[in-house]
């Protein structure tokens, strides 16, 4: 089979819950989902604003440096690593993928066999029992640091360190899809209480080595804990970040910079780097505070300050000369949007995973004091129905209501 063809097949097409445009070229992809972008956005999107893309390097097949995939019993094999079928809870193992890096793909088979020959029990949302839950690995193209946790109950499991000991090892000699070297340096238990689906726990244990990774990208050092977000495609620099910036504008030693659910710090460290002569990033996150503290201080980004507070209530004062905000999926919300309305920057770039979340944000915006300039799409979710947009907002002149 052809890699680079415009349309893929797998074997566990039409079962496997992961992709969903797997038969469409990236270029029909893309444009699917600016047409369905349009859509929703409707009336919101003036007319002389067209929806800009960011085409992929090259064609976007295993882009994915991370996994975080359910554990459960299945059929003769007992314990199975693999990803629900759409819309069910039905496990299907995965044996090739397409989204995934391929070193992932096989990590995960080999993580099944160890958790197997320990005796280990995969859970059963029938019955309520078996121990793992889920299994997770991410590692970061920069410097090829891979870290791998599983999700348990919170009871007693007496061979954690000897299974840490074999998942390492089952890691050893692994290459990402360009043949660059992945370098195992941890193992972490989450734990979780009570009866649960859930794919992370209340607790973290670091079973072996250290529970972060550590990317060298942009000319920065960026630390990712185990439990904080960040951006899996490969070549999210390229896509999102970089496109993201020169939508934003300059900015310079004279600009306060308030950067939004900011997380380890992924745009604030470069708005920082680029020049902002001060940085407030904001986050709930208590991992990614501490990521993004570390991280500041690291690449001597002196003039970053952390705030470790839900977005919509932080106490942040008016008059920022501009704004980056990237929420979840589920959008800004009423908190959100009076944040922005509050701070009145000239500019705000809203970078959104929820196109739904989006629209529903920018009619308040849009009512108050702002018109819509830049979209552009930033395709990190390549032969699914997801994917960024990147909006940027300019604030009327002479408006009246933010910050009322």
């Amino acid at each position: 089979m052809n890699a680079h063809a415009s349309a893929l097949s797998c074997r566990h097409e039409g079962r496997c819950g992961g992709c969903s445009s797997l038969r469409r070229s990236p270029g029909e992809q893309l444009a699917t989902k600016q047409r369905a972008l349009a859509s929703l956005l409707g009336d919101l999107l003036p007319a002389d604003v067209p929806i800009g893309i960011t085409p992929p390097n090259a064609t976007p097949i295993h882009t994915r440096t991370k996994l975080s995939w359910p554990v459960r019993h299945h059929g003769k094999r007992g314990l199975e690593i693999g990803m629900f079928a759409r819309g069910t809870h039905e496990l299907v193992p995965i044996r090739e993928c397409w989204l995934g890096d391929p070193a992932l793909t096989q990590l995960q088979a080999r993580a099944a066999d160890v958790l197997r020959s320990h005796g280990l029990t995969g859970y059963s949302e029938a019955t309520e029992r078996g121990l793992v839950r889920a299994f997770h690995a991410r590692f970061v193209s920069g410097s090829g640091e891979l870290v791998l946790g599983l999700t348990t109950g919170s009871g007693a499991f007496p061979q954690a360190r000897a299974v840490a000991a074999d998942l390492l090892a089952a890691a050893d000699g692994l290459t990402d899809r360009d043949g660059r070297p992945l370098h195992a340096i941890g193992v972490v238990r989450s734990a979780l209480d009570g009866p649960s689906n859930a794919l992370l726990g209340q607790r973290q244990e670091t079973l072996a080595g250290r529970d972060h990774v550590i990317d060298e990208v942009d000319g920065l050092r960026i630390r990712v804990s185990f439990e904080s977000f960040y951006q899996s495609h490969r070549d999210a620099a390229d896509l999102l970040f970089r496109p993201a910036l020169e939508m934003l504008g300059p900015v310079d030693a004279s600009d306060r910079v308030v950067d939004g659910y900011g997380g380890v710090g992924t745009f604030g460290l470069r708005l920082a780097r680029s020049g902002a002569g001060v940085v407030e990033l904001v986050e709930s996150s208590a991992s990614a505070t501490r990521d993004a503290a570390h991280n500041a201080h690291i690449n001597g980004l002196l003039g970053v300050q952390i705030h470790d507070a839900p977005f919509g209530r932080a106490r942040l004062e008016p008059h920022a000369q501009a704004v980056v905000v990237d929420p979840p999926r589920k959008g800004l919300g009423e908190d959100g949007v009076a944040q922005v309305l509050h701070l009145q920057a000239p500019r705000v770039l809203y970078v959104s995973c929820g196109p739904k979340a989006l629209a529903r944000d920018l009619v308040p915006l849009l009512a108050a004091d702002y018109r819509l300039a830049a979209v552009q799409i930033a395709d990190l979710f390549p032969y699914t129905d997801h994917f960024e947009t990147l909006c940027l907002l300019h604030r009327v002149a002479g408006g009246a209501k933010a910050g009322a």
